[in-house]
């Protein structure tokens, strides 16, 4: 008896990705509306119907794990379809050829103009594209009846896709615009997640506005703002500082390098990983190009010890009561640009909330702690900024350190 295959479901709001009467889809909304599934189930049935090249892009992608290759393999695995062939690298279709290949934006424009043959290109998490990531693309995909497909959560007002495709309007553009409902509609949204939707929604309304509606976030209760996006490092600035947030399983280690620039400071996300040991972040800085102090969170002092065992230039921040409030106050004076490829601390940035007295409504002078995940970068940038008002604790143990370590080295040397 001949196996049934099992329905690719596709709702009803995203039939028009099926026909060819556009260029390029706009497909946004908040979180769980379904957009990247659905995008990436209609991906594969057209791989399926016609021998076609697929290429999946993010403007940063620094390996296959960061890219859409994921989603697609666990849906091929999921849908049981036998005629893709799944490699760590690409996925090809065996019957008809078709095949999807995966690439990072920022900063590989010659890589991407010599792609040739693209019939569709899927572009996910297209908030955090550049207007010159955008320029290099499009004329990239030329096949005749090529297409374009954005999927993104909105994070600014002028976010360079939305401004482009929504905004200001092109030719021949699709627009898709879903939220949560359309998961409660047809049944594909866990219990779990309604009741994070409904607690959101009464508890932390901005938030709920920005994370379940696809809102662009609102600055009114955010903690820092002005925070200016650059595509890259001036050549004239200069590594200040490094702020170390640790975490294993539950919450990530977060690595920010800060740089000293033209009266202000520049914020590079270096790590944001979960299951790293102290070797493992050890290594890592000792790899870098440039040395500089790194402060990390003093509440754990066996971790920095460890890490300084390894020949890492590290100490604990200054901590004591109010020193969150403080620690704030001193990045939130500074003049801050933050690197576009920094895109989970961008994230936590827009989402770093004052508190809200549930009982008054009113804003505490308390960052919001329902969602920890925006504190991680947050916190090792404010570790990193730790003493800025003038020596620290943190720099005046560190001096001391390296005086005893010429000490012992020159009583070495005499005996």
């Amino acid at each position: 008896m001949e196996k049934q295959l099992k329905t690719i479901e596709i709702p009803q709001e995203f039939k028009r990705l099926f026909d060819s009467d556009w260029r390029e889809a706009a497909v946004y909304g908040g979180r769980f509306s379904l957009k990247s599934h659905t995008v990436a189930r209609t991906l594969l049935i057209k791989a399926r119907q016609n021998k076609i090249r697929i290429a999946c892009f993010r403007e940063f992608q620094n390996s296959i794990s960061e890219s859409s290759h994921q989603l697609l393999a666990d849906l091929i695995n999921l849908y049981e379809l036998t005629d893709f062939e799944v490699t760590d690298k690409s996925i090809v279709n065996t019957v008809n050829g078709s095949d999807f290949l995966f690439k990072g934006l920022h900063r590989n424009e010659q890589s991407i103009k010599s792609i040739e043959g693209i019939n569709i290109a899927w572009v996910e998490e297209a908030q955090t594209v550049s207007k010159a990531s955008l320029e290099v693309l499009t004329p990239t995909i030329r096949e005749k009846g090529s297409q374009i497909i954005y999927t993104y959560n909105r994070l600014l007002e002028l976010d360079p896709i939305h401004e482009r495709l929504v905004i200001e309007g092109r030719p021949n553009t699709l627009i898709i615009n879903v939220n949560y409902d359309i998961a409660i509609k047809y049944g594909m949204m866990p219990e779990v997640v309604r009741q994070e939707v409904e607690d959101d929604k009464v508890n932390r309304p901005a938030l709920y506005k920005h994370k379940w509606l696809g809102e662009p976030n609102n600055v009114e209760g955010r903690i820092y703002q002005d925070w200016q996006i650059i595509d890259d490092i001036p050549h004239e600035a200069r590594l200040w500082r490094r702020g170390l947030d640790f975490g294993y399983a539950v919450d990530p280690t977060v690595l920010e390098d800060i740089y000293e620039y033209n009266g202000g400071y520049i914020i590079d996300e270096q790590l944001y990983q979960k299951g790293l040991s102290n070797k493992s972040i050890a290594d890592y800085i000792n790899n870098q190009r440039d040395e500089c102090l790194v402060i990390a969170d003093s509440a754990e002092p066996k971790s920095i010890d460890e890490i300084s065992s390894y020949g890492v230039n590290i100490v604990g921040a200054a901590k004591g009561k109010g020193s969150v409030s403080q620690g704030i106050q001193v990045v939130a004076d500074q003049k801050i640009s933050i690197t576009r490829k920094s895109n989970k601390t961008i994230t936590a940035y827009q989402n770093y909330m004052w508190g809200i007295n549930k009982r008054t409504n009113d804003r505490m002078p308390v960052p919001d702690d329902s969602i920890h995940e925006w504190s991680n970068p947050m916190d090792a940038i404010r570790y990193g900024f730790n003493g800025t008002a003038g020596d620290s604790r943190a720099e005046r143990e560190q001096k001391m350190r390296f005086q005893t370590n010429q000490f012992n080295i020159l009583s070495n040397s005499t005996k």
